[in-house]
């Protein structure tokens, strides 16, 4: 019969080769950090909080303008609900504002207006100025003659 029964070992035994005191530790350490840094953020949210509540009052100048209140214009953010939008601001209600642009591109295409005034340029509805393209029909340069090597103009070079 096999033999089962082995003598103890005294010496050192192999192991996994992992630190499971290390990981203990490191699971504290983290544990702790963790609950510190919530603790200083709740702590200076209530400072400052506080220390927001308890200022005093800042004084104005006694020229200087109202405050303002935002409001919405159109779709937009506005400084105040008399004043006009300045420039592309905040948009709120973006399906509004994007008809608004389309509403003032179609006007553009369909009536009548000066695109520039200055150098007295207008524009046509669309519908009219393929009309007049139909009728008209499409600029088109004249050919070009042959190139006369002399470079006259027509007329007899002897000065008569």
């Amino acid at each position: 019969m096999a033999d089962t029964e082995h003598p103890p070992i005294d010496g050192p035994v192999e192991s996994d080769g992992v630190s499971y005191r290390g990981i203990a530790w490191f699971v504290v350490a983290l544990v702790i950090t963790v609950v510190f840094c919530q603790v200083l953020v709740w702590g200076l949210f209530r400072f400052t909080e506080a220390y927001r509540l308890n200022r005093p009052e800042v004084v104005r100048a006694p020229l200087a303008p109202p405050p303002v209140q935002p409001g919405l214009q159109e779709g937009q953010m506005s400084r105040s609900p008399d004043a006009p939008a300045a420039g592309p601001g905040l948009l709120v209600d973006e399906p509004l504002v994007l008809g608004q642009f389309r509403a003032r591109e179609e006007a553009l295409l369909h009536t009548f207006g000066w695109a520039n005034e200055g150098a007295q340029t207008v524009r046509l509805p669309i519908d009219r100025a393929k009309d007049l393209l139909l009728e008209r029909g499409l600029p088109v340069r004249e050919p070009a003659g042959p190139a006369d090597p002399a470079g006259s103009t027509g007329t007899s070079g002897s000065g008569e």
